[in-house]
């Protein structure tokens, strides 16, 4: 009997499912990956809005007692270790805006922004 095609002896797909072990561990552990960076660029993101809303409403309180509310809000800016880009006061409100840095993997730097404005 004359064989026409090959047939694929068991030999040839022997480690395949090692193969296919290694992949979907790979592509699980990216997924992984990836929600930690994007959890972590969150909670960055939650502690800028937070000390945005803070430096501001301190802000606005010193200016109603009649003080200088940009320097104020420039110390409790650093204090909560993010840099304060601009204080505006536009009325009896304050208008500020806070930057952080944040450093990702592979040495890209991702830069953060939070506006609060805070009044009577």
């Amino acid at each position: 009997m004359w064989r026409t095609a090959r047939e694929p002896s068991r030999r040839e797909e022997s480690g395949i499912a090692s193969i296919w072990a290694v992949s979907w561990i790979l592509a699980i552990s990216s997924v992984g990956w990836l929600a930690v960076l994007a959890t972590s660029v969150a909670s960055r993101q939650h502690h800028l809005d937070g000390a945005a809303d803070l430096v501001s409403v301190s802000a606005a309180a010193r200016l109603q007692r009649g003080g200088n509310p940009c320097a104020l809000a420039a110390e409790i800016a650093s204090a909560n270790k993010v840099v304060m880009s601009s204080c505006r006061v536009d009325g009896p409100d304050v208008l500020i805006t806070v930057e952080s840095v944040m450093k990702l993997p592979f040495g890209l730097d991702g830069g953060l922004t939070a506006v609060a404005r805070a009044g009577p």
